[in-house]
């Protein structure tokens, strides 16, 4: 017990010493009096390293998912990375979708949204009972959606076997 009294008097003594030491907050200088040199203000215009603007890439995000929706495969495929481009052609995606149309007039929502750089963003998002994944890449100061693996994956084959692949899944919709 008198150890525990002696080092919470230490700590309060010690508390007090510095407490009192002079100016506090904006007005406190260095030990000895000296000024501190000012801060330098900001330099308008310069960039804040705070994260990816979220908000422009949702934009895409939600903009695709709209086309997707609506039936515009060849704008969806516009919004797509060079990378995802090289991988589906844009006759293919327009193709199986055209025939096959599974997310034409299925509303598309964003579930997560993860910063994981300032160049990318990884989403999933749910249209009726499927649950996805997909991403957004800043490429040359423009936001772009990067279909996920799955989706590359489906058109791999060719059209002609996405196309059976689906409606061997139930995936078509009724004519």
């Amino acid at each position: 017990m008198r150890w525990t009294s002696g080092v919470l008097l230490g700590v309060a003594v010690l508390a007090f010493a510095t407490g009192c030491n002079g100016p506090q907050g904006d007005n406190a200088g260095p030990p000895g009096g000296i000024p501190s040199p000012p801060t330098p203000a900001p330099v308008e215009g310069t960039p804040v390293p705070n994260g990816p603007n979220v908000q422009e890439a949702l934009d895409v995000a939600n903009k695709q998912f709209s086309l997707l929706a609506g039936g515009n495969w060849a704008d969806a495929w516009g919004q797509w990375t060079e990378a995802a481009k090289k991988e589906v052609a844009q006759k293919d995606f327009e193709k199986v979708n055209a025939t096959c149309p599974v997310q034409k007039g299925l509303k598309i929502e964003l579930q997560d949204v993860r910063p994981v750089s300032m160049e990318l963003v990884e989403l999933t998002w749910r249209q009726g009972d499927k649950v996805g994944h997909s991403a957004l890449r800043l490429t040359g100061g423009k936001w772009l959606y990067e279909p996920a693996g799955e989706t590359l994956a489906e058109y791999s084959s060719g059209p002609d076997t996405a196309i059976k692949n689906r409606k061997s899944s139930n995936q078509c919709p009724a004519p």
